[in-house]
């Protein structure tokens, strides 16, 4: 008796081909996780497996359970990856329908028979759904559909699966087509299936079902594999399938706009009865060229009559067809008298367009392309590179980063990313992107392409044509920016047009609407890297337009460093700094034209930005490049020697830090410049507080205070007083430090400073820390890494990830301890940050000593003790000795042990650093209970212990830690630094 049933088989793809590349006995394994994985499922959803092959016939009780095991059996397949394979993807089927089943006898089970069989049609339909199903893809049956909106209806549920469908389908040796339909989440890209032996698609047309594929086309074919484009596919499937009349897929040249309308006519053509007609214009011209080129494309023949009416009839007796209107661009002008009049004849008509130009027609969604994510870029590359000859096994192994680097710089952009593979049978990725600098010889291509396509330069060409003469002004200006601009700046920068010409917001709108300008985040305006090449050709050209020639460029790369001079660093710095290239190259121009005075604005908001972004290797530069200048007076040069200093100490380079200093603090007061003096005062004494020279530290800030009281410099106080915490933490008075961090946090809100207020928040955590008072310091830590990401500061970030990664290491927490320090690690060495290196390194090792690891630990010490060496940093190197002295010790390197030990007590007697010297102790204890003298230990914990009573650090704190760690003499948590912020 038959009885209804979901049905639901489901398949790997291509597993057969994987085991002939992998052997058996690795698949095996394989197919035994994949089966224990797929069971589990199975419990989970109340399914009931029948059969067993590359896959699995499974029973549900609804069409929603089996959804949702399918659903889960897809996002599994991934986690059970064999490299070097990629993912295996199953396709699956469901069907509700009548079974008969029946049991086997138990001597055929005992001789391997399936206890029970299946029978009935139903199963035939769900394995040839199944089978039509493109990897990742659920399909079901319009019964399935049907019996999930009834499951769906009765159980009222708020949200069931994205269900799509893909119209009619005969299968093989069944009298009437049936309709199915996929089953995905808002990410799904719902492309329909293609034909296979067994099941085709059909269409109703003129009263009986016609295979799709005899459905009237003129798409030429695809040239090659279509590759990404995802996201932009599911976008333009939806819209026409939501009943938008005109689509048009905008982007500049090269970025693929043909190829993905014609994958989407390829994929779709199913979905239109009468056809679907590819029309060429990109030979079109006038009206003339237009009409010929889309009778062409509707293989129509054209009478005397109205041409532009003849098409519009034509299109309309087609029904639901779809026209693709590709290059519509230099034609755009006359697409009110054509397009609009063909899309009000032919309502039942879809027409997409690809153009680098907005239309403005009633009804036009445009579809903007993007360029290539960086992935899809890196696939194109490869997958091109192996057509053209190249071996990418045989590829050095530096060409994935290579590659990666080479896509970004070309973009993103289809037609740049296949003109390099086609190079690169002969050049690795690395070769090729060490020639971008010659992009416009180097990208060109022969046969295989239009002319316009065949180099990156003739498809640029096509598209500066079609610009007007102030759209091609304010493009070539547009060049002299770096990352982009905002609208503000860009005003400031552009030569004004004549009195009688559009309007400026006017030429750039079109510009945007032309693809050759993106918008940014943040409301910017930008170019892409080979659009900006390109523009800058054409400034620097004579009679490219009115105007242009080498003087415009000259005129054009003044008003840009003059306008980001002005800037200042307090601008400099907004939005995540994202005007730090401009101001960069801002000040390489204006030093290279000998500006004194607009080089040296322009570094001071150049080194604001870079001291949260990085690189500070820089600065220095700059800095140095700023002072040949010739004209550079006293104060000048007394501001440029600060920004070196600074960007020196930054970088770890203290003795050429502290003569800048010394310059610059010579200069400013003989310039009587106060506000560099009070700014140079406290740079200097926190070099002193890190060098552990307290008198000078303190006698600096002091003056520094002075003036900036004076002066009312609200932002340096705050910076000041920050330094004067510092110097209380370093002699172990917390509960001075602490007034002093909580000071410049009030005054931090009051100003609205989000920086000065996260280096407090992350100043207040390192005390609370040394305290042990480790709830308040992880809380603090946070909200201080939550406002540097905010700000975009990459220097505090780093900061704060190192110090709270020690809290979490020191609370227990292993994984994320090493996570949040190498993430410190990394950000240390993208910024050359010397100092951060240094302690980040010296936490990490305490990890991985508590992990048992003193093979990874010990160069990490060592590298940390190099670096505090070449900063001069006396404190630092005292204590990373202590550690070295306590890891050399259980290692029995006795000798090397106290020897360390020794040095490092000198060096921090020196400093006078009570918490240092405290932990310092603690290390001594430890090497002398290895070294057989336990009572010599015992006074060495006493004294340690002593000095946390003084300087009130509790149980918890990193001292209390360590001395119940040495006391039961079991080295897991050694020392730790902090960085101040």
């Amino acid at each position: 008796m038959h009885t209804l049933h979901t049905l639901l088989v489901i398949d790997v793809v291509d597993s057969t081909a994987v085991a002939s590349r992998l052997g058996d006995t690795k698949l095996s394994a394989w197919w035994t996780a994949h089966d224990r994985a797929a069971r589990d499922l199975l419990s989970r959803w109340r399914g009931r497996e029948i059969d067993r092959s590359d896959g699995f016939f499974l029973l549900f009780a609804n069409v929603g359970e089996a959804l949702g095991y399918a659903a889960d059996y897809h996002r599994m397949l991934p986690g059970l990856h064999i490299a070097p394979e990629p993912p295996l993807k199953a396709r699956a089927g469901i069907h509700v329908g009548g079974l008969v089943l029946r049991a086997n006898p138990a001597p055929d089970v005992a001789q391997g028979a399936k206890a029970l069989e299946a029978d009935g049609i139903a199963k035939a339909v769900a394995a040839r759904v199944m089978s039509l199903a493109r990897g990742g893809q659920t399909l079901m049956t319009a019964d399935a559909n049907a019996a999930l909106c009834a499951l769906l209806a009765s159980t009222a549920a708020a949200a069931g699966p994205v269900v799509r469908s893909h119209g009619h389908w005969r299968l093989k040796g069944m009298a009437e087509p049936i309709e199915l339909l996929e089953a995905g989440d808002a990410h799904t890209l719902f492309e329909p299936p293609a034909d296979s032996e067994k099941v085709h698609r059909v269409v109703w047309r003129d009263n009986r079902w016609l295979p799709a594929c005899e459905v009237g086309h003129s798409l030429p074919s695809e040239p090659d594999a279509f590759i990404g484009r995802a996201d932009a596919l599911r976008t333009l499937a939806t819209l026409i399938a939501a009943g938008t009349r005109l689509v048009n897929v905008h982007g500049m040249g090269g970025s693929g706009k043909t190829r993905l309308a014609l994958h989407y006519g390829w994929r779709w053509l199913g979905d239109f009865a009468t056809g679907c007609w590819f029309c060429d214009l990109s030979q079109a011209r006038d009206l003339d060229g237009l009409v010929r080129a889309v009778a062409q494309g509707l293989q129509i023949p054209l009478g005397r009559a109205d041409a532009v009416a003849q098409l519009g009839q034509a299109i309309a007796g087609r029904g639901e067809c779809l026209v693709i209107l590709d290059n519509f661009e230099q034609v755009a002008s006359l697409a009110e008298t054509t397009l609009w009049a063909w899309m009000c004849r032919a309502p039942r008509a879809r027409f997409l367009v690809t153009s680098r130009d907005v239309l403005r027609l009633p009804g036009e969604q445009v579809l903007p392309l993007a360029p290539l994510i960086r992935r899809e870029g890196v696939e194109l590359f490869t997958r091109r590179a192996i057509g053209a000859g190249a071996d990418p096994e045989a590829w050095s192994e530096d060409a994935p980063q290579a590659l990666e680097a080479l896509v970004d710089l070309l973009d993103g952009l289809p037609l740049a990313i296949e003109l390099a593979a086609a190079r690169s049978a002969l050049l690795e990725p690395g070769a090729l992107l060490e020639r971008m600098d010659q992009r416009f010889k180097l990208l060109t291509r022969g046969r295989g392409r239009t002319e316009r396509q065949a180099t990156l330069r003739a498809t640029l060409d096509w598209s500066w044509d079609l610009l007007t003469v102030p759209e091609r002004d304010a493009l070539a200006q547009l060049s002299v920016f770096e990352g982009g601009a905002t609208l503000q700046a860009i005003k400031a920068t552009l030569a004004a047009g004549s009195a009688d010409g559009p309007l400026l917001i006017d030429v750039l709108q079109s510009l945007v609407e032309k693809s050759f300008v993106r918008r940014g985040a943040n409301a910017r305006l930008m170019l892409l890297n080979m659009v900006q090449d390109y523009a800058s050709e054409c400034l620097a050209s004579p009679d490219r337009f009115p105007g242009s020639g080498p003087a415009a460029l000259q005129h054009a790369l003044q008003r840009h460093w003059r306008c980001f001079a002005l800037m200042g660093p307090d601008r400099a710095v907004q939005d995540g700094c994202a005007d730090l290239a401009n101001l960069v190259v801002a000040t390489r121009r204006a030093a290279a034209a000998g500006d004194s005075a607009a080089a040296t604005a322009a570094l001071e908001g150049a080194w604001a930005a870079l001291r949260l972004r990085g690189p500070f290797s820089l600065g220095v530069e700059l800095a140095l490049g700023v002072e040949q200048v010739p004209g550079l007076d006293s104060r000048l040069r007394a501001r440029v020697d600060c920004v070196a200093g600074w960007a020196l100490r930054t970088s770890g380079r203290v003795p050429d830090a502290r003569q800048r200093f010394e310059a610059a603090l010579l200069g400013a007061r003989a310039a009587a410049d106060e506000a560099n003096e009070a700014l140079v005062l406290a740079l200097m004494g926190d070099l002193h507080v890190n060098e552990g020279r307290i008198d000078a530290a303190r006698a600096a800030l002091l003056q520094a205070s002075a003036i900036a009281e004076r002066l009312d410099a609200r932002p340096l106080l705050c910076q000041v007083q920050a330094s004067l915490g510092n110097l209380e933490d370093c002699l172990g008075h917390l509960d001075e430090a602490a007034a002093c961090y909580a000071q410049v946090l009030s005054m931090a809100r009051a100003l609205n400073h989000r920086r000065l207020e996260a280096g407090a928040l992350g100043n207040l955590g390192l005390v609370r820390d040394q305290q042990g008072q480790s709830a308040s310091a992880r809380s603090l830590y946070e909200s201080a890494l939550a406002a540097a990401r905010e700000i975009g500061d990459r220097q505090w970030e780093g900061n704060n990830l190192c110090n709270l990664g020690l809290l979490l290491h020191l609370t227990d927490e292993p994984a994320p301890a090493r996570a949040a320090l190498a993430a410190a690690l990394a950000t240390a060495r993208e910024l050359g940050h010397a100092r951060l290196e240094c302690v980040t390194s010296i936490n990490l090792s305490l990890v991985a000593i508590a992990a048992g690891d003193d093979a990874a630990a010990e160069p990490l010490l060592d590298n940390a003790l190099r670096i505090a060496r070449e900063l001069g940093d006396r404190r630092t190197e005292g204590q990373v000795l202590g550690n070295l002295a306590a890891l050399h010790a259980r290692q029995q390197r006795l000798d090397a042990a106290r020897e360390s030990i020794e040095r490092g007590a000198a060096l921090l007697e020196a400093v006078n650093d009570r918490l240092s010297q405290a932990l310092l102790l603690c290390d001594r204890a430890e090497v002398l209970q290895w070294s057989g003298a336990p009572a010599q230990a015992r006074a060495s914990i006493d004294a340690a212990r002593a000095a946390a009573g003084e300087i009130k650090a509790g149980a918890q704190s990193e001292l209390g830690r360590r001395l119940a760690a040495v006391e039961r003499l079991i080295a897991v948590d050694g020392r730790r630094l902090r960085l101040r912020l």
